[in-house]
């Protein structure tokens, strides 16, 4: 029963890790954006600010929930078994087990959002300055010349320009 738990509470653990937001940096690519020609500017990095930026948790927080659900029927059927021989018992253990499972699971996934560290770029093309908030951390941009790629038109994807800015 021990090992069980110990199990049940590891499982979770591992399936409850919170979406880091790396998959919004600048420099990520799907499958879909590879092979692809996007518009490219250079622009000048005016400013380079912190910024938290709220990531969705949602993926995690269902397959926390899954794995609560699936551990907890378990363990549920178990419990049902060692009280009384009857299918009942078991069939009880199983669903109680189960919901009881998913709920914690869910809870142990953390928030539906996570913060995530980001930046607020302020930059010039032209004659025109903008702000674009993205994930990363402020030592990977410097004032400056800078890449922006724009895969859709008002997607803006400044590539970091101090790449050595955070040690290696």
């Amino acid at each position: 029963m021990k090992k069980l738990m110990l199990c049940t509470i590891s499982a979770l653990v591992l399936a409850g890790c919170a979406n880091d937001g790396s998959v919004y940096r600048s420099d990520v690519y799907s499958a879909a954006q590879v092979n692809q020609a996007q518009e490219v500017k250079v622009v000048r990095i005016i400013s380079v600010m912190p910024a938290r930026v709220a990531v969705r948790n949602t993926s995690e927080r269902s397959e926390g929930g899954q794995v609560g659900a699936i551990l907890g029927a378990l363990a549920g059927a178990a419990i049902g078994a060692s009280v009384s021989s009857s299918s009942d018992a078991v069939i009880a253990g199983t669903i109680a087990g189960g919901a009881l499972g998913g709920i914690s699971g869910r809870g142990l996934s953390g928030r539906a959002q996570n913060l995530v560290d980001g930046v607020q770029i302020t930059f010039r093309v032209g004659d025109k300055i903008y702000n674009s908030a993205q994930v990363g951390r402020v030592c990977e941009f410097r004032a400056g010349d800078a890449v922006m790629i724009s895969p859709s038109p008002n997607e803006t994807r400044i590539q970091p320009n101090n790449p050595y800015g955070c040690g290696r």
